[in-house]
């Protein structure tokens, strides 16, 4: 079956992440050898790339086993990697949020201690973090997704807050291609 992978048109500024891979990232190595904080250390998740990698694979196995999408294409391994990364930057927002007190996200950044799900992807919930980014990238299984009330509500705040990490990822990819 063939993969789904995005195609976008030229935009006014780059976006590095629709080409991203983890094989492809310059930080790769700084990514290895920086620790997580150690509340969300765990077992099998100590490192930077530990996180990012275990929400690849995470998204690999949920788009291989829900049945939202039988008979649509699995996707490009490197849209897997892709969410990885940004939610990496999520942590890493939460992670540094102090340093943002003066800015315009402050307010809706969570604090470090409210997110330990995000080193141990493997719930329900979790997998809202691959159905907004399969909705993102405009998968075809998830271009149109039914939500009850209460799911929309957090669909929204933290679709919100994947946008946000989702361009301070792709912000950084461009500072490593200059």
């Amino acid at each position: 079956m063939e993969e789904y992978r995005l195609q976008i048109d030229k935009t006014a500024k780059p976006l590095m992440i629709i080409d991203y891979t983890f094989g492809g990232d310059r930080s790769l190595e700084l990514m290895k050898s920086t620790n997580l904080p150690t509340a969300l250390q765990n077992a099998k998740v100590k490192t930077e790339f530990d996180l990012a990698h275990a929400w690849s694979d995470f998204a690999r196995k949920y788009l291989e086993s829900t049945q939202e999408i039988a008979g649509t294409p699995l996707c490009w391994g490197g849209h897997y990697d892709q969410l990885g990364r940004v939610m990496l930057e999520m942590m890493r927002l939460s992670r540094d949020k102090q340093a943002m007190v003066d800015t315009e996200v402050y307010e809706i950044i969570p604090q470090l201690e409210e997110i330990p799900f995000v080193s141990r992807p493997a719930t329900l919930e979790d997998k809202m973090f691959c159905r907004i980014w399969l909705s993102l990238i405009r998968h075809p299984a998830f271009i149109e997704m039914e939500l009850d009330e209460d799911e929309l509500a957090a669909f929204n705040y933290w679709q919100g807050l994947f946008t946000i990490a989702l361009g301070k990822t792709n912000s950084e990819l461009l500072k490593q291609a200059a």
